[in-house]
């Protein structure tokens, strides 16, 4: 017997999930224990749980379930895109800057398509604007999700050396660095 849920598993859940494991994370690094996007994203969102609960203890308020959202849904688009790798979004002026804007139509129009699968507008709008809103980093929640995501790679970063990986050390680096910076702008340091 057929529900009304199972083409949402069919056309939408199967294919997200299973591109979202296959998709490896740090595709240009030689890396020893491999990550995918969802055990990134899994990460991601525990991490921001945890980070969202301390911020309101200390006074910086933002609606949990908001980021549990955001996070969840934060990497979607690397379904097609893949993971792009630091360097080449960050460290060439100019040409980074194109590639970025590249990749936020990309981004915009394969989440679109991916959740166009789900044959519900209500509720594709809704993801989509929750993928928007954490691209845009304009609200504490998206900014807590980014806080999440560099912790991620810092902790990535130092499993990869306790193994023996060496090349992870920028990583670990430049994610503290942009953390330190996000962290400041969040709690008005």
């Amino acid at each position: 017997m057929e529900t009304s849920f199972d083409r949402i598993i069919d056309e939408f859940l199967q294919y997200t999930i299973g591109r979202t494991t296959a998709i490896q994370r740090y595709n240009t690094k030689q890396i020893i224990k491999p990550q995918n996007v969802m055990e990134h994203e899994g990460s991601v969102t525990f991490i921001a749980m945890v980070l969202s609960d301390w911020l309101n203890e200390r006074g910086i308020k933002n609606d949990t379930e908001k980021v549990l959202r955001l996070a969840i849904t934060h990497d979607k688009d690397e379904v097609v895109s893949g993971d792009i790798n630091f360097v080449a979004k960050y460290s060439h002026g100019e040409l980074s800057k194109d590639l970025r804007q590249s990749l936020d139509k990309l981004g915009d129009y394969v989440i679109q398509q991916l959740y166009s699968r789900i044959e519900n507008k209500k509720l594709s709008d809704r993801y989509y604007d929750l993928y928007r809103e954490e691209k845009d980093r304009k609200s504490v929640e998206s900014n807590i999700v980014k806080l999440a995501d560099w912790i991620d790679v810092i902790i990535y970063a130092r499993h990869e050396q306790a193994l023996g990986n060496r090349g992870m050390e920028d990583a670990e680096r430049n994610a503290r660095e942009r953390f330190v910076e996000t962290f400041n702008q969040i709690t008005k340091k």
